[in-house]
């Protein structure tokens, strides 16, 4: 089916701009699996990881972003390094991006819970632009000059430092611009984003945990994105927290953990400032489990 006007627009905005970069997919479950957006929480918890998150945004508008990703990651060499993959589609009106990312940490253990670690990764990146599902008036030159299909490869780097109750992470997942050469135009299809994320457990509140946290993502030429966020953990069971992005979008967000092995979670975002009466929300998925596949693996209680 055709596009609707409403994400032509948002579509023309992204390819027709040549100093333009899309900015990375959205996620609201990331609190318990950094990994895609920093390579240094790569086998973090001594444990092997598989987390996969659906996210649909903006349900009610035809063509908004629907993005899927699978995360497997393992602590490996009795801990000291970390190995993992990422895969991740992203799929927006007419652009369909498939990514694949290999990661790998070395960790530095201070006892007491306390493991600084750094990370790097490097992937393959995909850049799809079905233009025949566009209702255009006329044609567009600004389309003609963007190739439908691109394939880039990139590499990220990050640093990632947590205690018990604390933790701080630095990472850029994709140090390169990713841009393409048409006709004399220099047409930037990915800009460098970098992230700092930080989140504090505080236990002395009666039977109750409270974690509040921040990520922080910088673009260049893009306004900063902030997303603050504060939980509380009921009978070392269930999350419940409020989340805050870009002061503009509030979302609540919830886990369910089943023995420290398997965690449930859904969150619910809605805009404060609407641009169309029929957007029902984002809604995000997340499933996650550990597992210890080798003698030097132990699953134990972790809040992050």
């Amino acid at each position: 089916m055709k596009s609707k006007i409403t994400i032509l627009t948002l579509v023309l905005i992204s390819v027709s701009h040549i100093t333009y970069g899309q900015q990375d997919p959205l996620y609201s479950q990331y609190q318990f699996n950094q990994s895609i957006i920093n390579p240094a929480y790569t086998g973090i918890n001594d444990a092997f990881n598989a987390t996969a998150i659906a996210r649909r945004q903006w349900t009610g508008i035809e063509g908004a972003p629907v993005t899927n990703t699978l995360n497997l990651s393992s602590s490996l060499l009795h801990n000291k390094l970390g190995a993992g993959i990422l895969l991740l589609s992203d799929i927006y009106g007419v652009n369909k991006n498939t990514e694949i990312q290999g990661m790998i940490s070395y960790k530095i253990d201070f006892m007491n819970g306390k493991v600084l670690s750094f990370g790097l990764q490097s992937g393959y990146i995909n850049y799809r632009y079905d233009y025949g599902n566009l209702l255009l008036e006329q044609d567009d030159q600004a389309l003609v000059l963007v190739d439908e299909n691109v394939s880039k490869v990139n590499f990220g780097a990050g640093i990632y430092y947590r205690t018990y109750k604390f933790y701080v992470g630095v990472s850029v997942p994709k140090m390169l611009n990713t841009t393409v050469e048409d006709l004399n135009n220099s047409i930037t299809l990915h800009k460098r984003h970098f992230y700092l994320s930080a989140g504090y457990v505080f236990d002395q509140i009666i039977a109750l945990k409270f974690k509040p946290s921040i990520l922080l993502k910088v673009v260049e030429g893009q306004p900063i994105s902030i997303d603050l966020n504060a939980s509380l953990l009921l009978a070392e069971t269930i999350w419940v927290g409020l989340s805050l992005r870009n002061f503009n979008a509030v979302g609540l967000n919830g886990q369910f953990e089943i023995l420290d092995h398997l965690r449930l979670g859904y969150s619910f975002e809605l805009p404060l400032n609407s641009i169309n009466n029929n957007i029902f929300g984002t809604h995000e998925l997340m499933v996650s489990f550990d597992l210890e596949l080798f003698d030097h693996h132990a699953i134990g209680r972790r809040y992050f």
